[in-house]
Formats: C-alpha cells, structure tokens, sequence
C-alpha cells in the first residue's frame, strides 16, 4: 500500500508544468485587511447581489429558493395589456434583475421560448362554449347571412374592378358614389377590390360547410358548383400579389380547394366502402359456386369411369322394379331441380363480408366476373380524381402559406390559434364575426373535416391584413340598385344532394 501511495506522489517537472497551464493564470488574492463595502442600492450595484449569492451558504439557498412562484401558477390575464406585454422581456433583462432582498430571480419558463414579435401583445378572448347541439334552424340563419354577405362583397368586388378599366375600354363602369379621392378605398382600389373577392370566396364556402355541418353530411353537388367562383378568384389574386404576406392569401384558396376535396372524399368513401364488401361478397360467392360445380362435374367423371370399368351384368327384377318407379326419388350427388349457382348467390348475398375471414385474404382468380353498372365506374373515378387533387391542392397552398408564414405576417391570427383551449372537434364553437375568439390550426385533409376551421382563419388573416388599408368588410362596399348585376365569377350555390 506505501509504495503504491509514493508512485502516485512521483511527478516530474515537466507534468507539474503542464497542469498549471491547464489551471491557467492566478489572479492575486484580495489583502486580508480589506474593510468591509458599505452597503449599496440595487440600481447602483446589481453585482453585489450576484456575489451575496455566490458566497452564501448552499443550504441556506435552498431554503430560499420556495419564495419564487413556479410557472404553473403565474396566470395570463386577457383583459390587462400590461401583464401580456410581460413575456416579451429578454431572458437577460429576466435572469439578471434582483429580487428584492438582492436575490437573482429564478428564470422563468418564459424566457426559454423564443416567440415572435407580436405575439404577446395579443391573446384570444376564451368565449363560453356553446355546445355541439345547435339547433338546425341556428345554422341554416348563418348560412343565409354568409350568402348575404358574399354577395355583397363580390358585387363590390367587380364593381371596383371595372372601375378601374381605362375609360375607353368596354369594360369600363363608373361607380355611382365614388369613394373620397384620400381614402384608402380610392387609393388602393385594385387591393381592396381583391380582399373583397377572397372574403367573399370565405363567406360563400363557410355557408355551405353549415348546410353540411348541420346535417352531418356532405352535399357533393353543392361543392361542385364552388370551382367555377374559386378558378377566377385564384387566378385573379395570383396574377396580382406580389410580396409574400399577399401570396399567403393564394394558398389559403388552394387550402380551400383541398379541403372540399377531402371532405367529399371522405363521406363518399363511407358508401363506396359499403359497395365494395357488396361487390366482394358477390366474387366470393361466385368463386364457391363455381368450385362446388367443378368437384360435382369431377364426381360425376370418376363415377362414369368406374362404371365403364365393371362388366355389363342384366339388373336383378327388384332393381329393374325399384329403378321403375314413380315415387323414387334422385339420389344424392345430381342436386335438386332447377338448383344453379345464380341461386347460391342470391341467396347468400346478405352475408356480410368481415375483413379479417382467413379464406379471404387471397382475392378469387382473375377469371371471376361480376357486372358492375355505369355509376359504379364513375363514382370511382370521381374517388381517384379526388385524391389527386387534394394532393396537388395542398402541395400548392403549403409553398406559400405555412405557420412561418403565419408568425411573420399573421401574427395576430396565428396567436388565435396558438394560444387556444379549442381542438379539432370545436369547429362548431366560434361565431365567424367574431375577431377576438378562438381558433384552431385547420385539421389534416384526410380526416373531412377541417373547412369550418379554414374559412375562420382565412376570415381573421382578411381583416388583419386589411386594418393596415383601412379594409371595412360588407361594412365598406359598393352598394348595390336592386336590379344592377355584374358579369363574371358565378356565385355557389346550394344544391342538396349528396352524389
């Protein structure tokens, strides 16, 4: 044990040089007769509070440490400006400010996340939820005010875009009340005439997602009659945008078009699957029809060999008597008259199919048909089509709106969805006029579900880009003579069927 002990003492000159250079430079201690500081506010010396806590006790810290409130139980008033603003303070001007006996305050959960400008000075109002058991008649009031209001915005919409044609052209029309040559709406016509013809796109497919939600159905040829208003929309908009917080507008179009894909997609998946297990029973059934007649043609052959093999004997009197009779009966093996295998099916075709039957795992051979009718092809086809262009809709929308997007340019309505108590499964909660309540980040396209949520933001991300102009919604556009109608982006329309 002693001589291990002095092999460990045994360092030569040039190791102990080397760990002195890994401590690096001493500073000189302090003179032992230094006299004690007298003692200082905190805004003249903060350092002193960093050194009493440096130098004191380690025991008598943690005994400290409870006074400082955990994040959990700091509360975010929505109604006191000040106390949202206080989350933006840096994490340095947090960590580093005394406390009041000196102490360094605990840095906070806050400072840990780094939010964009603008996000604190802003959280949505928590509304009283309302409840999934809206009457009806509720829904059906707010789709006629949703189409009240977007024809009044694509009136307008039209009305300051012929406007704006030169006046030689055919295309030119006068507004009858011009607005004032200094307000925003004559200086930015062609920008307002744009957030009029996209709010009104958000009214026109925010009223008859109610007509849908309110039945819990999708009305396919109703969606069918929105390409025709989206085309011109996107189109126009496309051409005319040109930073990217306006583009951000082209892919919440696209995002619509995706959306009513998915949901008729969706819904008519229900039925088709239903048609499928039809159609697959139909080729089961056939398939077990076909087997037991092939084992029947191949019983018979084995019988009429075997009796070929046998020698031609003359029949017993009692056979002869016995095969003579008219109240004998076939025997087993020939089946019962009129028995085919149409009949099998038909009478089997109410069984249900069950994905999991082990003897259907492995679909019949190819040779196995079954007819099928003209409305069957083309609802698959319409299934197929579906899928492609929700895919390339979304693909669209998500070059040119993303959440990054959002943060830099909607501050405002992303804080709405970012900062909401409200899931998937609320898109019933929120009042489309309201500017303050909460929202949610549209659902994914393959779930159905998800357009209430994209025509509620599409609606906040109008009016917060439209503040800046001095946008007023139906409350600023062109009236319309009763009887005056402008060409050009037809309007939807409901249409309640379900094909």
């Amino acid at each position: 044990m002693a001589s291990h002990r002095s092999r460990r003492r045994q360092l030569t000159r040039e190791q102990l040089l080397k760990g002195l250079q890994i401590l690096g430079p001493v500073s000189a201690p302090l003179p032992p007769d230094l006299p004690p500081s007298p003692p200082a506010s905190r805004e003249s010396s903060p350092a002193l509070g960093l050194k009493r806590r440096h130098d004191s006790d380690p025991e008598n810290g943690r005994s400290k440490k409870p006074r400082v409130a955990p994040p959990s139980s700091s509360s975010r008033p929505r109604t006191n400006s000040q106390s949202r603003a206080a989350p933006a303070a840096t994490p340095s001007s947090s960590r580093h400010e005394p406390s009041e006996d000196g102490e360094v305050k605990e840095e906070s959960s806050s400072s840990h996340t780094s939010l964009p400008t603008g996000f604190p000075s802003f959280m949505p109002v928590r509304r009283p939820r309302r409840g999934d058991n809206i009457p009806t008649s509720d829904w059906d009031a707010v789709y006629e005010k949703c189409f009240a209001n977007a024809r009044k915005l694509r009136f307008s919409a039209l009305a300051r875009v012929a406007a704006a044609h030169p006046s030689t052209s055919k295309e030119y029309k006068p507004l009858r009340n011009p607005p004032h040559p200094n307000s925003s709406y004559a200086k930015h016509s062609l920008l307002m005439a744009r957030l009029e013809l996209i709010d009104s796109a958000l009214h026109f497919v925010y009223g008859l997602w109610c007509k849908d939600y309110s039945v819990r159905t999708c009305y396919r040829a109703a969606w069918r009659t929105v390409d025709a208003f989206m085309k011109p929309t996107k189109s126009k908009v496309a051409g005319e945008s040109h930073d990217e917080r306006e583009k951000a507008f082209i892919g919440l179009l696209h995002m619509i078009d995706a959306h009513i894909h998915g949901r008729k997609l969706k819904y008519q998946a229900v039925a088709i699957d239903k048609e499928n297990d039809l159609k697959i029973n139909r080729l089961f059934i056939q398939y077990k029809a076909e087997k037991k007649q092939a084992q029947a043609r191949a019983a018979a052959s084995a019988q009429a060999t075997e009796s070929n093999a046998t020698p031609n004997m003359l029949p017993s009197p009692a056979s002869s008597n016995a095969a003579n009779s008219s109240n004998s009966t076939p025997l087993g093996g020939h089946g019962t008259p009129g028995h085919t295998a149409a009949a099998d099916i038909d009478s089997q075709m109410d069984v249900p199919h069950k994905s999991g039957d082990v003897d259907r795992q492995v679909p019949p051979p190819s040779h196995i048909h079954i007819p099928v009718n003209t409305q069957y092809i083309y609802d698959r086809k319409s299934q197929g089509t579906g899928v492609l262009l929700a895919s390339h809709y979304m693909q669209q929308a998500q070059q040119t709106l993303s959440l990054p997007v959002m943060a830099r340019h909607y501050p405002r309505t992303l804080a709405r969805m970012m900062f909401s108590t409200l899931g998937p499964q609320d898109e019933h909660e929120p009042d489309f006029q309201d500017d303050d309540c909460e929202l949610f980040w549209p659902s994914q396209v393959i779930t159905g579900e998800g357009l209430g949520w994209v025509c509620l933001m599409g609606m906040a991300m109008v009016k917060e880009f439209g503040k800046e102009y001095g946008y007023q919604g139906v409350d600023g556009v062109v009236p319309r003579v009763s009887g005056e109608e402008m060409s050009g982006f037809p309007e939807p329309r409901f249409v309640p069927h379900t094909r």
